[in-house]
């Protein structure tokens, strides 16, 4: 008991430090961002770039300035520290979880108020992804709140970020907590078939996120709203029913609180799909990018994405949870009696499947990324088909390009990049261009 309460005492303490860097770091004044910072260029200038496609791509590229280059760089370093940082605390928490008998007295609390495995289950894995929680804040705090500032991507406040991740803490805990349910419920009656039926649990779950998420999960942290007439609402509108997708809901996101970046996205399937554009991409995108950017989702909504990527997800996770099989039985077997672990079904093994799942999930990145470039590629083509729009895609591609290295190594581009590299959107638009043979 006095193990556990020193435990407590240690997560909450990192909280606590964690969460005074952020309010620290939320005082000192953000950087401005303009919304664009290329070179800008006259109407000629199109007419006079090369059908060339590499010509074209350089020429776009050209008008990046070094400064943005630079930022982009830097921006990728932070990216790579960020990655390492998580990896690491992953590692470090989970063992000093499990060594310390944290896992083990956290069930021992439980049972103190519940002889019922379901409700014991219950009380474990909340406390645990508290635990979780707390240890990561750190990193969440310097990914999430600290570098974004620093580059002058948001000027949010502390306490609006802090609120956000809560919430969407909050969510997620839900569906994990009823994952580890059903799941340690099968470890213990189906010792040897679990993951198979784990595998079932991950996709239901992460097909009623996908379903629940426009109209349930992502009002909890963006305010949503129709299109409000005018140019940009016949526009899209007038793409919309172009492609088919007549009533396909249409709205715009409050997303300019929480970050200068421009983005759209579709989400939910069936009868709760809707493409979400944001009101920085209204606000400082031309005619031609708005239109391409929202011929991007249209491909997305019109292609499946949504639910391929359910399927695909499930795919990459079933060949996860065989592997975590495999490697929680040999640790349970190894280290689990000094660890005060009953066996697999002890729900006191918790965090070693949830730390092989997450390590999971940075082993896959190179699948899962793999995966969603063939998705947004896809889009891509469909977008330019759709709204004809090279220059606006090429465009978009290069307003951003401080926010990622132009140029990847062969190992960063496989485990950050789940889309193509800006350079490499800009040349796929210039290929379309140039089969068209014709400037537009």
């Amino acid at each position: 008991m006095r193990k556990t309460l020193l435990s407590w005492s240690v997560v909450m303490a990192i909280a606590v430090l964690a969460l005074g860097w952020g309010a620290w770091a939320g005082t000192h004044p953000v950087p401005p961002r303009p919304a664009d910072q290329t070179v800008a260029v006259g109407a000629d200038w199109y007419q006079r770039l090369p059908l060339d496609p590499r010509a074209a791509t350089d020429a776009y590229l050209a008008r990046i300035p070094a400064a943005m280059r630079e930022r982009g760089e830097v921006v990728a370093n932070s990216g790579a520290v960020d990655f390492g940082l998580r990896l690491l605390t992953l590692i470090v928490a989970t063992i000093a979880i499990c060594a310390s008998g944290f896992a083990a007295g956290m069930r021992n609390s439980a049972e103190r108020l519940s002889n019922r495995p379901i409700v014991v289950d219950a009380l474990v894995a909340l406390q645990y992804f508290v635990v979780l929680f707390a240890l990561t804040l750190p990193v969440s705090v310097y990914a999430g709140f600290v570098s974004s500032h620093r580059f002058g991507f948001s000027d949010e406040s502390f306490a609006a970020w802090l609120a956000d991740d809560l919430v969407n803490w909050a969510v997620f805990t839900c569906f994990y907590v009823v994952g580890v349910l059903v799941i340690f419920h099968f470890i213990r009656r189906r010792p040897g078939a679990w993951a198979a039926w784990a595998i079932g649990v991950y996709f239901v779950l992460r097909a009623l996120y996908a379903f629940l998420g426009p109209g349930v999960i992502e009002p909890l942290t963006n305010n949503f709203r129709p299109l409000a007439d005018g140019p940009q609402k016949q526009l899209i509108l007038a793409l919309a029913h172009a492609n088919g997708i007549a009533d396909a809901s249409v709205v715009v996101g409050d997303a300019s609180r929480q970050t200068r970046l421009l983005d759209a996205h579709v989400s939910g399937f069936g009868e709760t799909a809707r493409i979400a554009v944001d009101d920085n991409t209204l606000a400082y995108t031309s005619d031609a990018m708005l239109r391409m950017v929202v011929a991007h989702e249209i491909g997305h909504f019109v292609l499946d994405h949504e639910i391929a990527a359910v399927i695909t997800g499930t795919i990459v996770a079933g060949v996860g949870f065989v592997l975590i099989a495999l490697g929680m039985r040999l640790l349970v077997t190894r280290f689990g009696p000094r660890w005060g672990l009953r066996g697999m079904g002890d729900i006191a093994a918790l965090p070693v499947f949830w730390g092989l799942y997450l390590l999971w999930g940075f082993v896959s990145l190179p699948a899962d990324n793999a995966i969603s470039r063939v998705y947004e590629h896809q889009a891509d083509m469909y977008g330019l088909n759709a709204s004809r729009e090279s220059h606006g895609m090429a465009e978009f591609m290069i307003h951003d390009a401080d926010t990622s290295r132009l140029s990847p190594s062969t190992v960063e581009y496989v485990l950050f990049y789940d889309h193509p590299s800006d350079a490499e959107r800009v040349m796929t638009a210039m290929k379309w261009r140039a089969a068209q043979g014709s400037s537009p």
